[in-house]
């Protein structure tokens, strides 16, 4: 009776002292280091640097550029020219070299491309803010993963040391009803059962612990640290989450999934204008610097030139290639923008489904406390009886294993809170905004 009593006591204890907690101690720093672990973030991370570099090779094309080129030449049978001059006494002849060297430097500078090397900037710049965006979903994804493996990795060890405690309930049950037996008060087949229910309950013992070791690995392997290390966790769930700041999340929701889908309409539209420019006129000048033999004038030593020019390109005809590609991307446009609006009715739906899912475990959360104390209250009850001989052994595990019960569901509604809640803070993009780096 008195253990019964003693145990009512702690549970009350530690649910007054769990209400006004709505995170861990232990939650903040496993968050830091499965991001710092998580390999598809450096992943993107690298990512992000490779169209760093991607935009400035964009950007040089604007430059002027200097090529250098260097040639050497055979020619076995070179060319021959030969010519009878008016009054000359013998042909004029002439024999071109065997063998043609030398080098050249070109400086050339874009003035006019149609607006190709801007729409290819652009598309570097959009790809690097994709890339960006991509970080940011995977910081959420990882933060969520951590939150949901803690939290059930507490659930789990909660559940363990109410197996725990059931089982030390039932030892000390199945002691006094020895105690009984021995001096003739209860029935031999009273000890049988519970001796039956004492094996029962350390069987779920058994299976508590398996699955709360394996539960900690699985967090482990998350935030990058050895299996088997004894990782510090929180000893119960909070049974209270703080609301206050919930509505200012889902009014202003920024998801990295709409800021993806918003560049993407935008890389849509640089692409039609990098297709369009193909079709464009484009004009470059530059100058070419060569020293090479034969030189000017036929001269068979290495000798110095130069040539500056001016070139315009333009297209005539194409056989519709410009009317049609221009079509196709207009059609991507519009396929991006309809992407778009996908993905923000997703992301509302997100929103709405998680905050309403919260809302009812906390509600469970309450209803499951008031049913646990009723829970204990009964065993409390039944025991009492049990001694005075009004209730059969029976009735006393029935109401034990009830009060098991309540205990395992309310673990599992604040587990279940918890969840939720994490599930909120990713769907309106509050890891995000928390400072987890």
């Amino acid at each position: 009776m008195k253990f019964i009593l003693t145990s009512i006591l702690l549970t009350l204890v530690a649910l007054c002292n769990s209400y006004g907690q709505t995170d861990s101690s232990f939650i903040d720093t496993y968050r830091k280091m499965a991001l710092n672990y998580n390999h598809d973030l450096r992943s993107a991370k690298k990512n992000i640097a490779a169209c760093i570099e991607i935009e400035k090779s964009a950007r040089a094309d604007l430059k002027p550029k200097l090529t250098g080129v260097a040639n050497f030449q055979y020619t076995g049978n070179p060319m021959e020219l030969s010519f009878q001059l008016p009054n000359a006494e013998s042909p004029f002849e002439f024999q071109g070299r065997n063998i043609n060297y030398g080098g050249q430097l070109t400086i050339s500078q874009p003035i006019y491309t149609g607006g190709q090397l801007l729409a290819a900037i652009n598309i570097a710049e959009q790809k690097q803010m994709i890339a960006s965006e991509q970080v940011k979903l995977i910081q959420s994804s990882v933060c969520y993963q951590t939150d949901v493996q803690y939290w059930n990795t507490v659930a789990r060890f909660e559940l363990l040391n109410i197996a725990q405690e059931y089982k030390q309930t039932i030892e000390q049950l199945a002691k006094t009803i020895g105690e009984r037996v021995e001096a003739g008060m209860a029935n031999p087949q009273d000890l049988l059962m519970t001796e039956v229910r004492l094996n029962s309950a350390e069987f779920q013992l058994s299976q508590a612990k398996t699955t709360f070791e394996t539960g900690r690995m699985a967090l482990n392997s998350i935030i990058g640290i050895n299996l088997m290390e004894p990782t510090l966790i929180e000893d119960s769930l909070p049974a209270s989450i703080s609301t206050k700041e919930i509505n200012q999340w889902i009014d202003n929701p920024i998801r990295p999934e709409i800021e993806i889908a918003r560049e993407e309409v935008k890389l849509a539209q640089s692409n039609l204008k990098l297709n369009q420019s193909r079709f464009m006129p484009k004009m470059s000048v530059g100058v070419d610097g060569s020293y090479s033999s034969p030189g000017y004038n036929f001269k068979k030593d290495l000798d110095p030139n130069y040539a500056i020019y001016a070139k315009l390109s333009v297209p005539i005809f194409e056989w519709g290639k410009r009317r049609n590609e221009k079509r196709a991307s207009k059609y991507k446009i519009g396929m991006a923008n309809d992407q778009l609006h996908k993905v923000e009715d997703g992301v509302h739906l997100e929103i709405q489904t998680a905050y309403t899912s919260l809302l009812e475990s906390i509600k469970q959360i309450e209803l499951t406390e008031n049913s646990l104390l009723k829970a204990y209250e009964n065993e409390s009850q039944a025991l009492e009886r049990y001694y005075e001989g009004k209730n059969s052994i029976v009735e006393l595990i029935d109401a034990q294993t009830y009060r098991q019960a309540a205990q395992i569901n309310f673990v599992q509604a604040k587990a279940s809170a918890q969840i939720n809640y994490a599930t909120l803070l990713k769907a309106t993009n509050e890891y995000n905004n928390m400072a987890i780096n």
